[in-house]
């Protein structure tokens, strides 16, 4: 725990519309980013070099296109350089990033996969420049093909006949994937919602603004048809006799084109995907969508004109594509956080009727903001719900999904220790906790409304304490029934520790005409307080090493205030900049760690680094450079580490955009 304050479907992408300066990952300041004419990909762990090792399987943002290719692998592809793959569909893993390239589609032709991307630093802004394409025959080391579509290209299939691909105003076709010409224009210029090749027909089709479908056998030429505005067919099939479609309900057709509602077909809910599998018809949907997320429904048929009605209100995800694997059907979905996907998720049934899911992607606000360990089995904890464990510190699950509540989402946790026999974590809606880091439950905490929620959280051995800036100091006896402590509420504690003996915390003593102060008090149950000291700092991290106590501004650490015995302090001197601000503090084999994290601007490009600090007495620190996470690529974003601990034999460190990092030793560069 650390010392802290504070297959080719479209809905996915409608998501969009010092101590020295050493070498690091770089991204641009604005605007596009450096184009890439080839790049091989890594799959998880990653060797970084000077025994790191970056473990990026939930280091992924919601995908917009998926494919099966070699071996029977799944691919997934997305912005911000996700790249996702996966053995049997249902459980997967991102790999190094594709730079910054906000990857659209991809398909696989049997000898090679295609993907198109655009390359800007907004995933919102994708369509401000043209797509590039890439080929790669294993998935791995894609090469830049020489293919100008002078727009955005949003969808492509492959057919017997070639690629089909479709962009803002046209569509474009390729019988090897490399060489690209303009098939035709579309009826508008924003693309089209479905591309769909079935029984060796290619379909494209869109229902706003002016609804079209266009129809080809060799996607080539192409035939404009009437558009079924009453069906607003979203997905089909082939059935080996007829077309089977889904929208506005269920419906057949002879030619994919004009359909005819079934008799028996489900009413009140827009259907979304249908698949067939197994010898069975699975059909999804959703009965409403309140506050970005569906109220999910299936119906399962064995003959494709009886439906079953499976609730799945429990499934609290959208669902974006579902397709038959081995032991039964698997998908990919997320859902729409005032505007931005919450994570993505991956969807399993065996039959139909009981489904599961689990995150296996935690976007670029599903930061890891905490770590902590019972020995055994080590949980982290982040923003949007996101929980991992692991056993041996090498491989790593994904909780249960934490409940999806209204317009707040999946809860944000900050914080998570093991004490009394049981992980505990702090976050919005206050605290949950778990017996195995997998399931977990929330605890009544007695907050003055509905937006409680807490920051930081302490284990002592026999009682907890929990705060927050705006809602004050909690404690509890067994991490399940929460009381306020509310004679030290009215200060912001900022950070604590425990000694063996009793709990420190520093309170930060807001001052309106400059900076705070902090203060250092101690407590042995958790409800009453006693001053030991006030220090001019106006915020800081407390860590204890087991011979000595620092208390350290992150923002400002050059000076500090250490003691010996936790009650008596001395102000000293650091050999740390003003401005070399660190993300956390901890205690790691009798000595202070935190990390740096801190950038050089040249023109438009920015060097990010990454220092490990470590310190025998809190005052002079030995720094070292982490390796570059991402070596010659450009990259969206600050990625920092929030938090570090000892288990499983090695040093594991966890921060922003899932990003997991370890290490065998720790060691300094003096």
């Amino acid at each position: 725990m650390k010392r802290k304050s504070t297959f080719v479907w479209v809905v996915c992408l409608s998501l969009v519309l010092s101590l020295g300066i050493y070498p690091g990952t770089s991204a641009k300041a604005l605007g596009a980013y450096k184009t890439i004419d080839s790049i091989t990909l890594q799959e998880s762990p990653i060797s970084m070099g000077e025994g790191w090792t970056l473990d990026t399987t939930f280091s992924s943002n919601a995908p917009y296109s998926m494919t099966q290719g070699k071996d029977k692998e799944y691919v997934a592809v997305g912005p911000y350089g996700t790249v996702m793959n996966s053995a049997n569909g249902v459980n997967w893993a991102a790999l190094s990033k594709f730079g910054n390239y906000h990857l659209t589609t991809i398909a696989w032709d049997g000898t090679k996969y295609v993907l198109f991307g655009n390359n800007t630093e907004y995933s919102m802004n994708l369509y401000s420049r043209p797509s590039e394409g890439f080929i790669s025959s294993d998935g791995l080391t894609w090469k830049r093909i020489d293919f100008d579509p002078g727009e955005t290209i949003y969808q492509m299939e492959w057919g017997e006949s070639g690629f089909v691909a479709v962009g803002q105003k046209h569509i474009f076709f390729s019988k090897d994937g490399e060489n690209w010409e303009t098939s035709r224009a579309l009826f508008n210029d924003y693309g089209a919602d479905i591309l769909q090749v079935v029984n060796g027909t290619y379909f494209i089709s869109s229902r706003y603004d002016q609804p079209f479908v266009l129809v080809s056998k060799d996607g080539q030429n192409w035939s404009a048809k009437t558009y079924n505005a009453s069906a607003v067919i979203q997905d089909m099939i082939w059935t080996g006799k007829q077309y089977l479609g889904v929208g506005n309900g269920i419906y057949t057709s002879a030619d994919g084109v004009t359909w005819t509602k079934q008799a028996k077909s489900p009413s009140g809910a827009e259907l979304k995907t249908i698949v067939y599998g197994h010898n069975k018809y699975i059909v999804t949907g959703a009965s409403e969508t309140t506050e970005g997320i569906d109220k999910n429904v299936a119906y399962t048929s064995k003959d494709g004109a009886t439906w079953t009605k499976v609730d799945l209100s429990s499934l609290q995800v959208n669902i974006y594509t579902l397709y038959p694997v081995k032991s039964g059907f698997a998908g990919l979905g997320s859902n729409n956080m005032q505007g931005h996907a919450d994570g993505t998720y991956s969807i399993y049934t065996v039959d139909g009727k009981s489904w599961s899911y689990r995150m296996i992607g935690t976007t670029l606000g599903g930061d890891f903001n905490a770590v902590a360990t019972n020995g055994k089995r080590t949980v982290a904890v982040g923003l949007s719900g996101s929980v991992v464990y692991t056993d041996d510190g090498k491989t790593w699950r994904s909780s249960n999904p934490f409940s999806y509540r209204g317009k707040l989402g999946r809860a944000h946790l900050f914080d998570v220790v093991w004490g009394g026999n049981k992980f505990v974590a702090a976050g919005n809606g206050g605290i949950y906790y778990s017996a195995d880091g997998s399931s977990w439950k929330q605890a009544k905490v007695p907050f003055r409304d509905q937006y409680g929620g807490l920051r930081n959280i302490m284990w002592t051995g026999k009682f907890y304490v929990a705060s927050d800036q705006v809602y004050g100091v909690y404690t509890s006896k067994d991490g399940l029934t929460w009381k306020r402590v509310a004679s030290v509420s009215d200060n912001w504690l900022t950070s604590m520790i425990h000694d063996g003996k009793r709990l420190i915390a520093a309170f930060r003593v807001h001052n309106f005409n400059g900076p705070g102060t902090t203060k250092i008090m101690q407590t042995t149950d958790g409800t009453n307080w006693k001053l030991l000291k006030t220090l001019d700092l106006d915020e800081a991290f407390l860590a204890w090493t087991g011979s000595g106590y620092v208390a350290m501004n992150q923002y400002n650490p050059s000076k500090v205030w250490v003691s010996k015995d936790g009650s008596n302090w001395s102000k000293k001197s650091t050999n740390l900049g003003e401005s070399q601000n660190i993300n956390f503090l901890t205690s790691v084999d009798g000595q202070f760690v935190a990390v740096h994290h801190g950038f050089q601007e040249s023109g438009d490009e920015v060097t990010y680094t990454d220092q490990l600090l470590l310190s025998k007495d809190g005052v002079n620190w030995q720094a070292t450079s982490i390796p570059e996470k991402h070596p010659g690529v450009n990259i969206f974003g600050t990625e920092m580490l929030e938090d570090g601990i000892k288990a499983h034999g090695k040093y594991i460190f966890v921060g922003t955009y899932g990003e997991i990092m370890y290490v065998d030793r720790l060691t300094s560069s003096k």
